[in-house]
């Protein structure tokens, strides 16, 4: 690891390093990534044509998904952009749902699997051509509460979803089965981490956050004994941001 910082910035480094875990390393939390479906405008609808396809056929409201994209994403909260993910993942039986079979079919060449002898279609892989292209086994962490955040953004920033929402390829998600979500959040919101993240991260030539998963999962935390304290907290936050109420004073704290 090449570092250009002085002596004393190194020394602070070390101090936050200190008796703290790496994301990475701590038991029951997970990351991922959002959904690859590798032809998104085939995938990703509005929402006159979800309530279009749900009012057609009622099941198709097991396929369609809230969908957050990067741009939606805020420090703390996202703001929902009325976007949906047609989530036909590996193994669906497609002719349960003709409705969305037949608009899929629109887009058959730029769906299918691309062989040698094809200028369209998805990369080569062993999924059909109505089912999205990762096999996203993990699909069921979408549904619950988690913290999420855009591959690239202008400010550090990471916000709550406890609504179930899907994530697109530029978006990742994280899960704890053992620390509190709201504890992880209000570390990685932090100005600390923010800090932290100048030795270990990566910058695009704009100004912009790669908040990638190699680097993310490389931040330390320290396990806290009074963790209800900050999640006391980050209920408040949150529960001002909803109403439009400014919480730098929180943050602050």
């Amino acid at each position: 690891e090449w570092s250009f910082a002085n002596s004393s910035s190194l020394v602070l480094k070390a101090k936050i390093e200190e008796n703290s875990l790496l994301l990475k390393n701590i038991s029951g939390v997970n990351i991922f990534r959002g959904v690859t479906t590798g032809f998104n405008p085939a995938f990703i609808i509005d929402e006159e044509k979800k309530n279009e396809l749900i009012r057609k056929d009622n099941r198709n409201f097991e396929i369609v998904k809230k969908l957050l994209q990067g741009r939606n994403i805020r420090k703390w909260v996202f703001n929902f952009n009325n976007e949906y993910l047609l989530f036909t993942r590996q193994g669906i039986q497609i002719e349960n749902h003709p409705t969305i079979e037949e608009h899929l079919l629109s887009y058959y060449s730029q769906l299918k699997p691309r062989d040698k002898n094809d200028e369209k279609g998805r990369k080569p892989g062993l999924y059909k051509w109505f089912e999205i292209q990762d096999n996203t086994a993990y699909y069921r962490e979408f549904d619950k509460q988690k913290i999420i955040w855009g591959l690239t953004a202008d400010k550090w920033a990471y916000a709550y979803d406890d609504n179930r929402h899907f994530l697109p390829s530029n978006g990742y998600i994280l899960t704890s089965e053992n620390i509190p979500v709201k504890y992880l959040l209000a570390i990685l919101n932090s100005n600390l981490m923010k800090y932290y993240f100048g030795f270990i991260g990566v910058m695009t030539a704009g100004g912009a956050y790669t908040l990638k998963l190699s680097c993310v999962q490389e931040l330390p935390v320290k396990i806290a004994s009074n963790e209800k304290m900050f999640i006391v907290v980050v209920d408040e936050i949150l529960s001002q941001k909803s109403q439009g109420i400014d919480t730098t004073a929180l943050e602050q704290q």
